[in-house]
């Protein structure tokens, strides 16, 4: 059987490698005896991955784990097993069984939403240019950033612009701005939310440029036939 596993990263969490994730999810279903199904060759290895990587310090309520198993389980015993074997911080919200689906969770992705915090504005005029940046932002036409190509490490310019979807202010008071976006996300296309935060900072000026924002990952989707966003929660 195949499953999705939708899974939560909080707190210190955050601060776990992809890598080792991996790793711990591969022990969770080891302590738990769910049997993986693996992989055939000289290098056998679990069928197992988890979808779009999160970027080292962003919290998620939007994360998941695809995997086959060898036998056949109910996917709410799933959920319960693995958050049993879990750390604080790691949480399993929903579990399915993948049925159609037939490509790899990651290579379906085309979108992401994300909420971007910062908790540390000292004055109603700092929201309000915070604010005003937002807006800024939202009406250009084209945003180029310079970038270096890893292969070559020749320096080019992206327009990050379309890359953007939408952006809003979700909340604004004297001590705290929070922003929703949703942005590509995907093998095909991909912006990560700190070029926005880039950007802002550059819009409000030099004497912004300290203040810390935080991430959180709220869910990530698939494109539907007629081009609407579909939450991966919901592809079977």
């Amino acid at each position: 059987m195949k499953f999705l596993v939708k899974w939560s990263k909080q707190g210190s969490m955050r601060y776990i490698s992809h890598l080792d994730i991996m790793r711990l999810f591969q022990r969770a279903l080891k302590r738990t005896d769910i049997k993986l199904k693996y992989s055939e060759g000289y290098s056998p290895h679990p069928k197992m991955s988890i979808a779009q990587p999160l970027s080292l310090g962003y919290t998620s309520r939007g994360e998941y784990i695809e995997f086959e198993t060898q036998e056949d389980y109910d996917a709410e015993n799933i959920r319960e097993r693995l958050n049993s074997a879990m750390p604080e911080g790691i949480e399993m919200l929903s579990c399915s069984v993948l049925e159609k689906t037939k490509k790899a969770m990651g290579a379906l992705i085309t979108k992401g939403e994300y909420l971007i915090g910062c908790d540390e504005i000292n004055s109603g005029d700092e929201v309000k240019a915070l604010c005003e940046a937002v807006q800024k932002l939202v009406k250009e036409k084209h945003i180029i950033i310079k970038k270096i190509q890893k292969k070559s490490g020749k320096e080019t310019e992206i327009d990050i612009r379309p890359r953007i979807k939408s952006l809003e202010v979700e909340e604004a008071d004297s001590g705290h701005v929070l922003l929703r976006t949703i942005v590509d996300t995907g093998s095909f296309s991909n912006l990560n939310p700190e070029l926005i935060i880039a950007e802002l900072k550059n819009y409000m000026g030099n004497q912004m440029k300290t203040m810390e924002f935080h991430v959180q990952r709220e869910e990530m989707f698939a494109d539907s036939e007629d081009g609407s966003m579909i939450p991966l929660y919901l592809l079977r």
